[in-house]
């Protein structure tokens, strides 16, 4: 999911900088800062502040760092020039995208064909993200160029891929949408074939799915989707999932592999947020793909795009693909409710509420025909039911 695919990450180490961090914003939380329900209403009491006019202007249109000073978008957009000095002069118009710390904005006129970027340091995988388009670019996959990297600023300068994205088709005919879930697909291909070991030498990958991260994902889902229901969570095979999956041969991993992160331009796609890549499971990358929460697709649609992959990877008649992309769906998908209870219930970010039913109804599709796991599809069932209405 576009900027939620790590949300809340942590132990009780992270729930400390958390509690931290929510100080320094005027926040606090309950149970004297152990607890895990975050309040962001409930605001210490403080003087209001004489802010001059720079800082008012930061304040509606600027990019803000984790320690909430404000930096004015003129030294990002001198940089631009300085880095494209055809771009001077240009308009820049600011695109929302997901729940990051990641601030965009899309050139006009003489600035036409960049995005110019700030990005915070709330996860350490952005500083990456110059270094990450370069390794797929040579790797033959379509992700748009870096002009300019300043990492002490955190400004990236981009090559503008457009602003139609897949998630923007989802309202098509599939005879529309076949050919471009195709044309992603086989950029999915061209990163799981990519150097998994050169990757991992030029140290620009994030921590690899083990057994841990699978059991972590699921303790994510539990606790903030769940809300730490035991009796569920001990009666479906999650330990022996985890342990299956680690068990597997591992490929190079885009890890956030969905709708909104695949842009279309004309007959081509083009990959993005791909910061997160890591060693991990094509099936995943697949599977966040054809059960993405944000766009409908019916079971024979996403069954012709698992064949289709299959065909690509040489895993056709491959008895085991079917099991592993099963699998990796509902680890995907818990890992996306999680992250939808967390931003939604913990945030305050509820419009990702609103993605629970989606992403619940096909966790219970995936779960109510295997016997093991029926538990989890009941209440996943109940779940799509209850934010349905």
């Amino acid at each position: 999911m576009a900027g939620v695919e790590d949300a809340g990450r942590g132990s009780v180490a992270r729930r400390e900088l958390v509690r931290l961090e929510l100080g320094r914003c005027g926040l606090r939380c309950r149970g004297g800062g152990t607890g895990r329900e975050f309040h962001p209403l409930a605001r210490r009491p403080r003087r209001r502040r004489r802010e001059c006019g720079i800082v008012r202007r930061a304040r509606r249109h600027g990019c803000r760092g984790r320690n909430g000073k404000y930096r004015g978008m003129k030294e990002l957009f001198d940089w631009a020039a300085r880095v494209c000095p055809a771009s001077a002069g240009g308009d820049w118009t600011e695109i929302r995208r997901g729940g990051s710390d990641r601030r965009f904005w899309r050139g006009a006129g003489a600035a036409a064909g960049l995005v110019a970027v700030c990005y915070g340091t709330e996860k350490i995988e952005n500083a990456t993200y110059a270094a990450c388009a370069g390794f797929l670019l040579r790797s033959g996959v379509n992700v748009p160029r870096v002009l300019g990297h300043e990492a002490g600023r955190r400004f990236l300068l981009l090559e503008d891929e457009g602003e139609e994205d897949l998630w923007s088709k989802r309202g098509a005919a599939w005879d529309e949408r076949r050919g471009l879930y195709c044309r992603a697909l086989e950029q999915a291909s061209r990163i799981h074939a990519a150097d998994l070991a050169a990757a991992q030498a030029a140290g620009i990958l994030q921590a690899p799915f083990d057994e841990a991260l699978y059991l972590w994902e699921q303790d994510y889902f539990f606790e903030y989707f769940m809300r730490g229901d035991e009796g569920v969570r001990s009666a479906v095979p999650l330990s022996g999932q985890a342990v299956r999956l680690a068990s597997l041969p591992r490929v190079l991993l885009h890890r956030d592999f969905q709708s909104q992160n695949i842009l279309l331009r004309g007959d081509s796609v083009a990959l993005i947020d791909f910061q997160g890549m890591r060693a991990g499971l094509a099936a995943y990358d697949v599977a966040s793909l054809i059960y993405d929460p944000y766009v409908p697709m019916s079971e024979a649609e996403r069954e012709e795009m698992s064949a289709f992959y299959a065909g690509l990877a040489g895993r056709t008649g491959d008895p085991s693909w079917a099991d592993e992309l099963r699998a990796c769906a509902r680890q995907r998908l818990m890992q996306a409710l999680g992250a939808y209870g967390f931003l939604g219930r913990v945030k305050g970010r509820t419009h990702f509420l609103g993605h629970i039913p989606a992403a619940a109804e096909r966790l219970a599709s995936l779960c109510e025909t295997e016997a093991d796991w029926y538990p989890l599809a009941a209440v996943a069932r109940r779940a799509a039911a209850e934010y349905g209405t």
